[in-house]
């Protein structure tokens, strides 16, 4: 991801809230590893615990934290995560915490508004 692209996902992040569309907390984007079905879980509790710090802390850097389920596991697979290595340096085992992480998030189900 270029520069110029993390700029303008920056400049998305501020103006969409802004323009009306419907924001999600961040619960609902990056939901807690401990609300995961443990059945769900594609890495061990603490390595997707890193993987979600990562993925809030690392992606928020450059943008606003995106909803994990708004993407299908290949793009997160074959162009997201990719990307997101690259512009971050995460080592092996951070990549594979993110890949974890944001694999256990696509494979459970939503957890109803209450």
């Amino acid at each position: 991801m270029s520069k110029t692209t993390c700029l303008a996902r920056l400049v998305l992040g501020f103006a969409l809230p802004l323009s009306g569309v419907a924001c999600v907390s961040l619960e609902q984007a990056a939901p807690r590893p401990e609300t995961l079905p443990a059945a769900m879980h594609q890495g061990t509790p603490s390595q997707l615990a890193i993987g979600r710090k990562l993925y809030v802390t690392k992606c928020a850097a450059c943008h606003s934290v995106e909803p994990v389920r708004n993407y299908s596991r290949e793009k997160w697979e074959h162009e997201i995560l990719p990307d997101m290595v690259e512009e971050t340096n995460l080592s092996e085992a951070e990549t594979a915490a993110v890949r974890a992480y944001v694999l256990s998030v696509l494979k459970s189900p939503v957890a109803a508004e209450g």
